[in-house]
């Protein structure tokens, strides 16, 4: 059996998902061809087939590992960005309840 997967080991997830899906798609034309051709080719019809199908497979599991990782990452900034929206707040609060020390008059004595 062909090892196609080995040429997907240096693309980017996306560009494997693709090939992967392309792949996928012309599974069932391979194999018809492989089985119209009869006899011996019949087997490189089926071998062909086999492998585009784990090239599929392979690209849709490394798209769907990027797409978690990148909903983690999304979810880990989202968090950051509210808990500093939070601070920024509470910041606001305290500084609005304590009058500013320039504006209280005081008695200042001079030597």
């Amino acid at each position: 059996m062909l090892e196609l997967e080995a040429l997907l080991l240096g693309l980017e997830p996306l560009t494997a998902a693709g090939i992967g899906l392309g792949a996928l798609a012309l599974a069932p034309v391979v194999g018809v061809v492989g089985s119209a051709m009869g006899g011996s080719n019949s087997a490189v019809g089926n071998s062909l087939s086999e492998s585009s199908k784990s090239l599929a497979k392979t690209g849709m599991v490394w798209m769907l590992d990027a797409y978690d990782k990148a909903q983690n990452t999304v979810a880990e900034a989202s968090e950051s960005f509210q808990d500093l929206v939070a601070e920024a707040r509470t910041d606001l609060k305290k500084s609005k309840a304590k009058p500013e020390q320039s504006s209280i008059p005081h008695q200042v004595e001079i030597g």
